[in-house]
């Protein structure tokens, strides 16, 4: 469990801010939250986040948060109504979703020393900021088209921010296309949040931004998040190279080097779309072109 400490540590500090007491928060998971707590160089307290928070006096001095959830597990609404209390504090939250057991492992966590991560992915953004146009395509069939031209590129490096969630393991920088130039096909052959690893590559088609078509099986997935889920909201590309297996984990397996992925529904106020749901899905192996052309590590041989 020595990685994962490393990068806990490194995530909490990375903001800058001293850190001064950390809350373990937990929906379910008690026990890996004490392992968690355990781990740490700093005073800790373990918050059940389902019960009776609003008179936790241990939340005094709390200066960063740890968050263990399962965003499709009963309770996340109360977990979400934790984390806007605390950041309403001013503190600052790394987020470890859908965790099991063997992530405490330093064979999970591979040589990705996240330090030097954020400051690749820092280098990597510059170039990113200068393209227009993005043409992906798969083996698979993938074969979509879109600009992203005047939208704003986010780092997601690990460490600890004040406006929004870090996520332990992290490695992707995102943005959304401009959604009147999206149109092609993506076919989906990693995960899909936050679980689902379809049995076979599903199909989407899209038109200006509005999935108009898809396999069956993706279409009754998607049906119960509402109407605004069929409208484009991210595109990301991955850039850590210690999660290439997919593990059917979708806050895992989005980081993977050489991945890119794209979102139905929210856009993070990066695009027009704005509502509760957003579906991550990825695509494996992708070949990129870019407009003008740039230089991206793990997607060299794509390119």
């Amino acid at each position: 469990m020595h990685k994962l400490r490393e990068n806990l540590v490194v995530s909490l500090q990375g903001g800058g801010v001293p850190v001064r007491q950390v809350a373990v928060c937990y929906q379910s998971k008690k026990a890996l939250a004490q392992t968690i707590a355990g781990l740490l160089p700093y005073p800790t307290v373990v918050i059940n986040s389902l019960g009776g928070f609003s008179e936790e006096s241990g939340l005094d001095g709390v200066s960063h948060a740890i968050e263990l959830y399962e965003p499709e597990a009963p309770g996340y609404d109360l977990c979400r109504r934790l984390r806007t209390r605390l950041q309403s504090d001013g503190c600052r939250i790394v987020s470890l979703f859908d965790w099991r057991d063997d992530y405490l492992q330093d064979e999970f966590w591979g040589s990705t020393d996240y330090t030097i991560l954020a400051q690749q992915l820092a280098i990597i953004k510059q170039e990113l900021i200068k393209v227009e146009y993005f043409h992906i395509t798969s083996e698979a069939g993938t074969d979509i088209t879109f600009s992203v031209k005047g939208r704003s590129w986010i780092i997601a490096n690990g460490l600890c921010r004040n406006d929004g969630l870090a996520q332990m393991p992290d490695g992707e920088i995102y943005t959304c296309p401009v959604e009147d130039t999206f149109t092609g096909v993506i076919v989906i052959d990693g995960t899909v949040s936050r679980s689902w690893l379809p049995p076979e590559p599903q199909r989407l088609e899209f038109r200006q931004g509005k999935l108009v078509d898809c396999s069956p099986q993706f279409a009754e997935y998607i049906r119960p998040q509402g109407p605004d889920i069929y409208f484009i909201g991210e595109f990301a590309l991955g850039f850590n190279p210690d999660h290439r297996q997919v593990i059917r984990n979708i806050s895992v397996d989005e980081k993977a080097a050489g991945t890119v992925h794209f979102a139905l529904g929210d856009s993070y106020n990066l695009g027009k779309n704005k509502c509760n749901c957003h579906v991550d899905m990825v695509v494996r192996n992708p070949c990129i072109e870019t407009t003008p052309h740039v230089r991206l590590p793990y997607f060299e041989r794509n390119t």
